[in-house]
């Protein structure tokens, strides 16, 4: 909402200013003249162009969590939807937030829904957040439905914190090494190309390979960093296409360690959002959709699409998870069925989500365990084959009496 800066005088004749925020111009004269003022001065607060682009930043995910547990919170606390929109709006550091949260609230105050507002100002905001605040509109359980999506949010944040933990150092490592390679094949190897000249009639075929590999990246090297620039673009639309980062998401799945890594964090947002869902209020089914929603997995998505229909022919949940979703382990499927019979399904399904986020930081340094020695071996594995083939060039070359 605009600001306006105003000038005006008091009853005994003195002056005071400030900003107000308002509507338009109009309701700015209106609501200074309310605080028993008569402004004469009122002029909308504009910012430079450039500061608002130094100070905005691009949304992230954390961002959006935070926002919607801010916003929980202040409901909690009784604060009306509008108010506590407000105060979001001047209280966020990032302008960009500030502007969704402004958004949103002239939205409000047009008679939308929240659940609405939300998918309309903040799109990439994850499918179930909007879902799970319909639900608490129509349940009068609002500010428990945004608190629960913001716990669900930041498991998930915590889920790729540790996947990205996980990867990063051994990552590192693989970029360094993979550096140190290139310059040994641009700098180092060629020099042996010319002592060795042209007796190549006894020079072993690894050898040859590396220094040839290495005079053409020398003689070519616009090209080399031509065809370096060019996978850096397919991995970047890679990352930017949805249909690429499914398939991508597929076949990691299926390497061993890593992708069942990524099915049982999967399977933990699964069971954590259908038993916020239940705690809500919501109908198995609604439940079910809801926790498909929050899933990147193929796999998972179509076992729980197979599922969802016959649990709506009536068939058992438990049953039902145990035939179409087998990386779900025993002990899961039987706390299930536990608390389907107790009663107690989504205190189980938020139990579940607890155990696996603890095993998904156990697997998460296992994995780090094993990436880094196994980073160091293949650098170590492409630097020695190097070295032996230039040894072995240069010894081919003369006779050694032993």
């Amino acid at each position: 909402m605009p600001r306006f800066q105003f000038k005006a005088l008091r009853k005994d004749g003195s002056t005071v200013g400030g900003e107000i925020e308002a509507v338009d111009q109009d309701a700015a004269y209106v609501a200074v003249e309310k605080r028993q003022l008569s402004p004469f001065f009122l002029k909308q607060r504009t910012e430079s162009a450039l500061l608002d682009a130094l100070r905005a930043r691009k949304i992230t995910r954390k961002d959006q969590s935070i926002f919607i547990r801010q916003l929980a919170t202040l409901l909690r606390a009784g604060v009306g939807l509008l108010e506590a929109m407000k105060s979001l709006t001047k209280s966020n550091a990032n302008p960009a937030m500030a502007k969704i949260a402004n958004a949103i609230r002239a939205d409000l105050r047009a008679g939308q829904r929240l659940s609405g507002a939300l998918e309309n100002h903040m799109k990439d905001l994850p499918r179930y957040v909007p879902r799970l605040a319909e639900l608490g509109e129509a349940t009068g359980t609002l500010a428990k439905a945004l608190s629960d999506a913001a716990e669900r949010m930041e498991f998930d944040d915590n889920m790729r914190t540790e996947i990205r933990g996980a990867l990063s150092y051994p990552m590192f490592l693989a970029g360094v090494g993979g550096l140190i390679v290139i310059l040994m094949f641009v700098f180092v190897v060629p020099r042996f190309d010319a002592l060795i000249g042209d007796n190549r009639d006894d020079l072993p075929a690894i050898s040859s390979l590396v220094i040839s590999t290495g005079v053409w990246m020398k003689a070519n090297i616009l090209m080399f960093l031509a065809i370096v620039g060019a996978l850096t673009v397919g991995i970047g639309f890679i990352a930017r296409n949805e249909k690429a980062r499914t398939n991508f998401r597929i076949f990691v799945e299926k390497l061993p360690l890593i992708g069942g890594f990524l099915i049982q964090a999967e399977i933990g947002g699964w069971a954590r959002t259908m038993g916020i869902a239940l705690d809500n209020g919501a109908d198995i089914l609604t439940a079910l959709r809801l926790g498909g929603a929050g899933l990147q997995s193929r796999e998972l998505k179509d076992g729980l699409d197979g599922a969802t229909s016959e649990i709506r022919a009536g068939r058992n949940i438990d049953e039902v998870l145990e035939e179409h979703l087998p990386a779900m382990d025993a002990l899961s499927i039987d706390l299930i069925r536990t608390g389907r019979n107790s009663g107690a399904l989504a205190d189980m399904l938020l139990f579940i989500a607890d155990t696996q986020e603890k095993n998904t930081k156990e697997r998460a340094k296992q994995l780090t365990a094993l990436a880094e020695p196994a980073a160091i071996l293949l650098i170590a594995l492409i630097v020695g084959t190097i070295v032996l083939s230039i040894v072995l060039a240069m010894t081919s070359l003369y006779e050694f009496d032993i």
